[in-house]
């Protein structure tokens, strides 16, 4: 037996945002900010091993409640007790007319197991929405209220709350469709569980598949950025000379900027969002401001990290790539006795970096400053993805650090910052040594790749709030 969900609620108060994100579907249904954008029902299922555990249905928005409930109150309707009033009303020339849209929802009551009433908790608790309770509870159906928009602080929350306690609606849940949080599925879960006791084990079993796919997406994700930091770091160009040429240094530039893209766009296929929800071009405007670079001075300075005194300057090569002549400090005659002195796995392991100390070859590699933004972008990213609903319609802009945080926590900031930074920048050099790791197709050693994991995991803010 399946449960039958009926969402409900008054119009744009993001009824069908609310079944996309149940549903992580982004094609379900319209969103707009107008008014009034569901004009018809739609029903779509959550299924669990090929199985339908539940239907969600969305309808339009209540828009004449307080008419409808006047309407209620006066003959013929008046003389029914409870829910037998709305098959006569449906019935009647009203349903075809002024109140068609409410008619939708009526039609549905007595199809339904349970009524998820979507609340604006934007919106202060007036007499329309107290009608559409009253109206809904005629039904003597179970009703969930869900208040939406609830991530960000409301002053009428506590309003609401006691509005809804006043009429025993006591198992309210916080569940914001755009800003989304995976405990507060659960707490929806478990009010259905409450209610539907004889699917308590169906339930259980959606909620555990779930929840082992948030992990699954997590762990897939942080290993995507730690190949990230693996390709960036091992990657390398040949120059003709110091300092590099112009075409040389934008080819390179390219090449990272392209890596980035890949884990873009493999983060949204992980998280199953659409490759407009991110921003990631250089080039790309967001609320009239120029996207970041990560080779741009600004992006630098705006994660709180230094180009390094070995880092190339200047418009025509930027500050994100490196000049490598060496990386050891090491004279010819020095590196000539390195060579000498060292064992054949170490000089494997350093043959390339010392060969160009000799011959005077110069190549052109990601500086730890740039390799640290890319780390720092990547884990925003995840982040993000992490909590973002599949009803919204912004567009993530990658790399924008948050200023809003208040000033001990941007100092905390700055310290776990340059903590990830020291713990990588090992890493990254044992990467830089093995140019081959830059092959895609060849994998990297993997107690590197494990460490990298486990500082990416180790620093990564907020991950727990899975999605």
């Amino acid at each position: 037996m399946t449960i039958s969900l009926l969402v409900v609620g008054h119009a744009n108060t993001g009824k069908t945002s609310l079944v996309r994100t149940l549903l992580r579907q982004q094609t379900f249904g319209e969103i707009s900010n107008q008014a009034g954008t569901t004009r018809h029902v739609e029903s779509a299922a959550i299924k669990l091993h090929g199985k339908t555990l539940l239907t969600l249905t969305d309808t339009p928005g209540f828009e004449d409640s307080i008419g409808l409930w006047e309407t209620r109150q006066q003959a013929p309707f008046n003389q029914y007790q409870g829910s037998d009033w709305i098959v006569p009303f449906c019935q009647s020339h009203l349903a075809q007319d002024v109140f068609e849209q409410e008619a939708k929802i009526l039609k549905q009551l007595d199809r339904c197991d349970i009524i998820l009433y979507v609340i604006d908790i934007r919106q202060a608790p007036l007499g329309k929405y107290l009608d559409e309770l009253t109206l809904l509870a005629s039904a003597s159906k179970p009703i969930v209220p869900i208040l939406n928009f609830s991530a960000a602080p409301s002053s009428h929350l506590e309003a609401w709350r006691k509005i809804l306690a006043e009429r025993h609606l006591h198992a309210v849940v916080r569940y914001d469709s755009v800003a989304f949080y995976f405990e507060d599925e659960k707490r929806l879960y478990q009010s259905l569980q409450s209610l539907m006791p004889d699917h308590y084990d169906d339930i259980e079993a959606l909620l555990t598949t779930r929840e082992a796919a948030a992990q699954s997406r997590q762990k897939a994700a942080i290993e995507a950025l730690a190949d990230l930091q693996i390709n960036a770091a091992s990657s390398r160009k040949i120059c003709k000379k110091h300092p590099p040429e112009h075409v040389e240094v934008s080819a390179f530039e390219a090449h990272i900027r392209t890596l980035e893209s890949q884990f873009i766009r493999s983060l949204l296929q992980l998280y199953e969002f659409r490759k407009e929800d991110v921003l990631p071009d250089s080039f790309s405007i967001q609320s009239g401001e120029w996207q970041q670079d990560i080779f741009a001075f600004d992006t630098l300075k705006e994660w709180g990290l230094n180009t390094g005194a070995s880092a190339m300057t200047g418009a025509a090569i930027g500050a994100g790539v490196d000049v490598m002549t060496g990386g050891l400090s090491l004279g010819a005659a020095t590196a000539m006795g390195a060579i000498l002195g060292a064992s054949w796995q170490t000089g494997r392991h350093y043959k390339d970096t010392l060969k160009s100390k000799l011959t005077g070859r110069h190549y052109l590699c990601v500086d730890p400053a740039t390799l640290g933004v890319l780390c720092l972008r990547g884990l925003a990213l995840i982040t993000h993805l992490n909590q973002r609903g599949h009803a919204s319609q912004q567009a993530y802009t990658l790399g924008k650090h948050s200023k809003d945080d208040q000033p001990s926590e941007n100092k905390k900031s700055e310290e776990s910052i340059k903590t990830l930074i020291h713990d990588l920048k090992p890493l990254w050099k044992s990467a830089q040594q093995h140019p081959e790791w830059s092959d895609q197709t060849l994998a990297p050693s993997q107690p590197v790749k494990q460490q990298i994991i486990t500082v990416l995991k180790a620093h990564g803010h907020d991950l727990k709030k899975q999605k």
